[in-house]
């Protein structure tokens, strides 16, 4: 009986294993992102969900002005404003080190902004993120819109804008992949951080201005939802993957990572 007892409970064991599934698939994720998560369901169609494949942060330079020296912050902070610019100009601008590509292209001609989660100092920011947009000469345009509702990266078939948490990032870009091959990203700024709208010093460092540029980052982050990977080095590249306060040059993306989306599309 009791050797039956057993075969009896190993049998109802393998039941319950075999019956739970392979891989859980969330549509939200309250222990943060899940990559390889799938998220959306049937948001796109009868049957459809998104696989989130990526997801990259821009985080706060915490060392010395100018990055010759010091170590690149881990990024934590939590968002805490900067006490003072870090970005210096006092350093000749380095070579160009080319780009590194990621594994996709834009999927959509839109970016929908959530205006009611931007800071209320900043005022309207649509232009500026349509120059961002528009700085990626060689890559298809996008129309900067207002109108989205989110405040949370969300898999909607929509690449969205808004101002959140991040957890630490300057901003981070979150990137699906929809079952029938269409790509989605979510551009998330965090809230938490010192925004402003730097006045142009000429070499790409305002000294006198504390605060992160909302051009200069967003510039940045669309490069991603372009399909730019962060590059090995190149502290004076757009896709540089630490951003500083004062730093304006990541407006304007270097020729190696113009010529890197003109390779991708």
């Amino acid at each position: 009986m009791r050797v039956r007892s057993v075969l009896v409970l190993a049998a109802l064991t393998a039941t319950v294993l075999t019956a739970a599934p392979a891989s859980a698939a969330p549509d939200s994720d309250p222990q943060g992102p899940v990559i390889g998560g799938h998220y959306g369901h049937g948001a796109n169609g009868p049957g459809s969900y998104a696989t989130l494949i990526d997801v990259h942060e821009i985080k706060p330079y915490k060392g010395k002005p100018g990055g010759g020296g010091g170590k690149p912050g881990g990024g934590g902070g939590g968002g805490k404003p900067a006490p003072a610019p870090n970005c210096s100009n006092d350093q000749a601008f380095q070579a160009e080190s080319g780009y590194q590509a990621l594994s996709w292209r834009i999927g959509n001609d839109t970016a929908h902004l959530n205006p009611a989660t931007v800071p209320g100092h900043l005022g309207n920011v649509t232009d500026e993120l349509q120059a961002s947009w528009n700085a990626w000469t060689g890559a298809p345009a996008v129309t900067q819109s207002t109108g989205s509702s989110v405040t949370k990266y969300t898999a909607n078939t929509v690449n969205d804008i808004l101002w959140g948490r991040t957890g630490g990032s300057l901003a981070t870009t979150y990137t699906w992949r929809w079952s029938n091959g269409d790509v989605e990203s979510d551009v998330v700024f965090d809230k938490g951080v010192t925004w402003a709208h730097i006045p142009e010093s000429g070499d790409g460092c305002n000294e006198a201005v504390g605060g992160y540029d909302v051009a200069n980052i967003a510039t940045h982050e669309f490069g991603h939802v372009y399909g730019l990977d962060h590059p090995a080095g190149a502290r004076w590249a757009t896709m540089y993957a630490y951003g500083y306060s004062g730093e304006t040059l990541k407006r304007d993306p270097e020729s190696a990572e113009l010529q890197g989306i003109d390779a991708l599309y």
